[in-house]
C-alpha cells in the first residue's frame, strides 16, 4: 500500500517512491533501478551519491557548515579563489547562494542598482525561476502576478540559425535596446530549455555582446543549467567565445545540494562601491563552499570536461541514429551533455497526453527522462559520468516504446 503524503500538491508526482541513488540510477521501494537521464533535475551531474565528493564534504561540515552573514569563513574565500580562476576571462567575483531563482534576483537587483535603470530585456520563452523578479523574466514576464513593469523581450534565434536568421535576430535586440533606453541587462540562457531545447549559435551572443556594449547595457547569463561543465567548458559563455557581465549559476554547481552562485566580473566590483547591501541566512555558507570546491577538485583531478565532450559526441550520434530510424523522433540536437528531440506524430499539435503516456511507460522500462515545450520536446541532460552504453540502451527502449506502444492521439 501507498503511503499517503501531505505536500502541496504543485506537480502531478509518478508513483514510484525512491529510496536510494548511485551513479546514473535511482531505485524505489521495491527495489527497481532506473536509468536517470536527467541528473536529478539537472544537478547530480558527478551521479547520485557520489562516494569520493560524500566524504570530502561530510569531512568538511564536522568543521563548520555556517556563519553569520557578518564573519565569513575560510573555505568560502578559497572558494570565491577558485571561482575566480574557473571563470577564466570574467575575472570573476562571487556570492554563494542557495538557488537558481535567488541568483537570478540577486542579478537582476543588482543590475538595476548599479545602472540606476529599472527595465530589463530577456527572450520571449526564457525560464528564470518563479519568484516574482525571476518571473517577470520567465516567458517575458507574461504570468507573473503582480505584473512587474519595464519588462522588455525579443524571440530566441533559432537552433542553426542561418546569417539572414542572426542578423534579423540581431536587428530586433538593436530596435529594443535603442526605443528603451531604461533597459539596464539583458538576460539570457545560453541553451533555452523549458522553451524547446533551442542552441542559439555562438555568433548571436558574440554580436549581442557588442550591442550591449554600444547601449551600455549589462549582459547577463542565467547558466544555471549550463554552467558548472554541462557543455563541455566550466561555463557555456567560454564554449560561446564572449564575456558577459554577470552569471547566475545553480544546479550542477551544487551536485545536488541547494547551491548557486552569482558571478559578477570584475570590472562591476573593482573600485566600485554599491548604494546597497545584501543579506541572505544561507548566503556564503561554509557547506555550500566545500561542495563548490569538491566539485572542482574531483572534475579537474578526472578530467571530466573533456569527457563531457567526447561523451558529448556520441550520445548526439546515438540520437541522431534514433532519429534517423525512428519518424516519431525528429530534430535531434545537443551541446555538451545537453541534448533536444522533438516528438512528432502525424496530425497531431497538442502533446501533452502523448508525452505523458511516453513518460510513464519509459518509467516502467526503467529510463527516467523529461519533456519540455508542451510535451512536444525532450531534453536529456544526463549526468557527465553516465555510461554512454547505457544511453543506448535507453534510446533502443524510447524508439520501440514510441513504435509499439503509443498511438500518438
Amino acid at each position: 500500500m501507498t503511503q499517503p503524503n501531505h505536500l502541496i500538491p504543485v506537480i502531478h508526482f509518478a508513483e514510484p517512491r525512491m529510496v536510494r541513488g548511485q551513479g546514473s540510477y535511482l531505485f524505489d521501494t521495491d527495489g527497481k533501478r532506473y536509468l536517470d537521464l536527467t541528473s536529478g533535475q539537472f544537478c547530480t551531474v558527478l551521479g547520485h551519491s557520489n562516494a569520493w565528493v560524500q566524504d570530502r564534504v561530510e569531512e568538511s561540515t564536522r568543521k563548520l557548515a555556517h556563519t553569520s552573514t557578518a564573519v565569513l569563513a575560510e573555505t568560502v574565500v578559497a572558494c570565491s579563489e577558485e571561482l575566480n580562476r574557473i571563470s577564466g576571462p570574467m575575472n570573476a567575483y562571487s556570492i554563494i547562494l542557495s538557488t537558481g531563482a535567488e541568483v537570478v534576483e540577486f542579478c537582476l537587483r543588482y543590475a538595476k542598482n548599479i545602472q540606476g535603470k529599472s527595465g530589463i530585456l530577456c527572450f520571449d520563452n526564457g525560464y528564470h525561476g518563479l519568484t516574482l523578479g525571476a518571473q517577470s523574466v520567465t516567458f517575458g514576464g507574461r504570468y507573473a502576478q503582480p505584473e512587474v513593469g519595464n519588462i522588455y523581450s525579443v524571440p530566441v534565434p533559432p537552433t542553426n540559425a542561418t546569417g539572414e536568421q542572426v542578423a534579423e535576430s540581431l536587428a530586433g535586440v538593436e530596435d529594443a535596446l535603442s526605443r528603451n533606453p531604461d533597459i539596464a541587462a539583458f538576460l539570457v540562457e545560453p541553451i533555452v530549455s523549458v522553451g524547446g531545447m533551442v542552441f542559439p549559435p555562438a555568433v548571436w551572443f558574440q554580436k549581442v555582446r557588442d550591442l550591449c556594449d554600444k547601449y551600455g547595457v549589462l549582459f547577463v547569463l542565467d547558466e544555471c543549467q549550463t554552467g558548472f561543465g554541462r557543455t563541455g567548458d566550466w561555463f557555456a559563455y567560454e564554449t560561446y567565445g564572449f564575456v558577459p557581465d554577470m552569471v547566475a549559476t545553480a544546479k550542477g554547481i551544487g551536485l545536488g545540494y541547494p547551491v548557486a552562485v552569482a558571478l559578477f566580473r570584475d570590472s562591476l566590483v573593482e573600485n566600485k562601491s554599491y548604494g546597497m547591501t545584501h543579506y541572505s541566512s544561507h548566503q556564503n555558507d561554509a557547506f555550500g563552499a566545500s561542495i563548490i570546491m569538491a566539485g572542482i577538485e574531483f572534475i579537474e583531478k578526472n578530467d571530466v570536461l573533456a569527457q563531457v565532450r567526447e561523451k558529448s559526441g556520441r550520445i548526439l550520434k546515438l540520437l541522431a541514429n534514433l532519429a534517423e530510424s525512428n519518424p516519431h523522433v525528429v530534430d535531434p540536437r545537443g551541446c555538451g551533455m545537453m541534448f533536444g528531440a522533438d516528438l512528432f506524430f502525424d496530425g497531431v499539435s497538442d502533446y501533452r497526453a502523448i508525452y505523458a503516456d511516453l513518460n510513464a511507460r519509459m518509467m516502467e522500462h526503467g529510463v527516467l527522462l523529461q519533456g519540455t515545450n508542451g510535451g512536444r520536446t525532450l531534453r536529456f541532460l544526463p549526468d557527465y559520468l553516465i555510461d554512454v552504453d547505457a544511453v543506448g540502451e535507453a534510446f533502443d527502449i524510447l524508439g520501440s516504446v514510441l513504435n509499439t506502444e503509443i498511438a500518438g492521439v
